[in-house]
């Protein structure tokens, strides 16, 4: 499955824009998780949301190995 880096963005930012419970356009791509105020249960859901909704495997390890947007979207659309 060729997965764009555009629309990893897009899928990430709805995320994690759902779980925070605000705008889309209030995610910052390069903040860390962790500063944008998620948690680790909250990490683990996004996970699962984007596993969803990419159709890949994406562990919790990654979320604190790629800890943004940014850098995460860069290894998912090597994979």
């Amino acid at each position: 499955m060729v997965r764009s880096r555009a629309a990893l963005t897009t899928t990430a930012v709805t995320a994690v824009a759902e779980l925070l419970g605000v705008d889309a356009t209030a995610v910052c791509t390069d903040a860390q998780f962790t500063d944008l105020g998620l948690n680790s249960t909250q990490l683990a859901r996004l996970t699962a949301r984007l596993e969803d909704a990419m159709g890949v495997e994406v562990s919790l390890t990654a979320m604190y190995d790629y800890p943004d947007i940014d850098r995460l979207v860069e290894y998912l659309a090597m994979r």
